[in-house]
């Protein structure tokens, strides 16, 4: 099968990258420590270019892709918020594209905000691409879901839209704790 392009989650604390052939198919994956607050003076470009050396003298330039974090203000370019409840042409029309010397064009896609449960602003990034995908595979257009970690968040979906989510500060009490 033949990649047709490179999606890394770039997190606070480590970095994640996924060659992605046709359908979605996973045909590689990388995990690192290098997460976002490891980068120093925001030399992004040439950490991932290592990262990702391999599949590109394999396979040539391929599209990159990345949610998550990337569209933080502490990320590489900031993708502003889409507004929930958001389907997925309002994260498209939040899109920040980046132009690099070794990389070529890089994707970011935006998180979504809204004002949750009791007035309380509440935020995403990464989360909704993983849930619209899931939609996608599953062939569905809604659902609930549970994604556990640090910031546990329960999501609902309908009509193919990120339709409210909740944010819990799990790991932050489990590390109080």
């Amino acid at each position: 099968m033949k990649p047709v392009l490179v999606t890394a989650d770039w997190g606070t604390t480590s970095l994640r990258a996924y060659l992605v052939g046709d359908g979605g198919a996973i045909l590689g994956r990388r995990d690192g420590p290098d997460g976002i607050l490891s980068v120093k003076d925001g030399a992004f470009e040439p950490v991932l270019a290592r990262f990702v050396a391999d599949w590109r003298n394999a396979h040539g330039p391929l599209p990159i892709l990345m949610p998550g974090m990337m569209g933080s203000r502490r990320g590489w370019r900031e993708a502003p918020y889409a507004r929930g409840p958001a389907p997925l042409d309002a994260l498209a029309s939040n899109i920040a594209r980046l132009k690099t010397e070794s990389l070529g064009e890089i994707v970011i896609v935006p998180g979504i905000d809204t004002i949750g449960f009791g007035g309380i602003p509440d935020v995403m990034r990464g989360e909704e691409t993983q849930i619209l995908g899931a939609l996608a595979l599953g062939k569905r257009d809604g659902g609930l879901f549970a994604l556990p970690g640090t910031h546990s968040k329960w999501v609902t979906a309908e009509r193919g839209a990120i339709a409210s989510f909740r944010t819990f500060m799990t790991g932050e009490a489990f590390a109080a704790l």
